[in-house]
Order: structure tokens, then sequence, then C-alpha cells
């Protein structure tokens, strides 16, 4: 009788072969021109979306910009409105249309889908890395305020160009990575 093989080791194949891992190979991390394409992408199609809410919402409540507290209810509108369409795609496995055509996935820590909270995290993060430097330029009144806060928004994206796993900040705060999917047909 053959001595028995110790728990968790493969047994060799009986045809002499060597043996092979038949796990997949880990995506690797988007690469920043994939990433920007797919901001830009993104982009034309969210104008589209921000215009239809938008008119929807002037001409339910024929805002005019004449009073602020509207004005603010449209940007809370839009606010949600694109909360609503990131935090649906990236959920569950899916993607938006510049995803799927870049080849990109966006994934938690542990390699699967995000959930709604860690979307939501990520979508809320993106945001307030652009509206927090805007809301300090627009509190204080040095001349230099405004261009810092641009070159603060305009930094932010480009820490996918330092960091290894080709993470953005809002990347970091919701623990997500971009990685480019090897199985979308180039």
């Amino acid at each position: 009788m053959p001595p028995s093989e110790p728990a968790g080791t493969l047994a060799p194949d009986p045809t002499g072969a060597p043996l092979t891992s038949t796990l997949p190979a880990p995506n690797p991390p988007a690469s920043p021109w994939r990433r920007l394409m797919a901001c830009i992408y993104e982009g034309v199609l969210l104008f589209g979306v921000v215009f239809f809410f938008g008119y929807a919402f002037s001409a339910v409540t024929r805002h005019q910009n004449q009073s602020a507290e509207l004005r603010w209810a449209f940007q809370g509108w839009i606010f949600l409105v694109l909360a609503v369409y990131f935090v649906w795609f990236w959920t569950n496995g899916r993607r938006t249309l510049p995803m799927k055509t870049i080849g990109l996935r966006l994934l938690a820590p542990d390699g699967h889908a995000l959930s709604r909270s860690r979307a939501l995290v990520r979508y809320v993060a993106a945001w307030a890395t652009a509206a927090l430097p805007l809301w300090v330029a627009a509190q204080t009144s040095h001349t230099l305020s405004i261009p810092l806060a641009v070159a603060l928004i305009a930094v932010a994206p480009l820490c996918v160009l330092i960091d290894r796993q080709r993470r953005a900040p809002w990347d970091f705060v919701a623990g997500t990575r971009m990685v480019w999917d090897a199985s979308t047909p180039q």
C-alpha cells in the first residue's frame, strides 16, 4: 500500500506531465491611459444624463436660477442622480459602458464585486476630492486660492502614476481597485 500524501498536496499526474496551477492570474491594475480614456468617455455619456435630469428638474420646478434654495436643490438633485448612476453600475459586478468598452473592472479588496456601501463611499470620496478644495478656496479671499484648489484637484488623479496598484485617492478611501479585465476582447 503506497504511503498517503500529506493533506493539501497535489497527487502527481499519472502521465508524468508537470503540474500547473489552474487558478486564474489576478487582473493587473488599470493603466493610467485606460483610466483617462474611460473618464473622458464617461464624461461624454454623463453629459446626456445630466442634461436630461437637469431639464426634468427645471421643467417640474420652473427653476430659472432665481433663488438660492432652488439652486441648492438642483445641485443636490444632480448629486443624487449621479450617485444612483454610479452606485448602480459599480455594484454586483456591473460596469458602465465606458468600463465595458475599455475593459475595466472595479473590485473590492477581496477581489469581489463592490457592495452598495463601498460604491457609495467611493462616489462621495471622488466628489470630496473636487468639492473640498473648491469650498476652501471659496471661503478665503486670497488671489491664489482658486489656482491652488484647481492644482489640488488636478493632482488627485495623478496619484495613479505613483501608486503600485494604480489607485486614486477615492480608491484609497473606499478600498477599491480598478483593474484591467483581460477577458475583454481588444
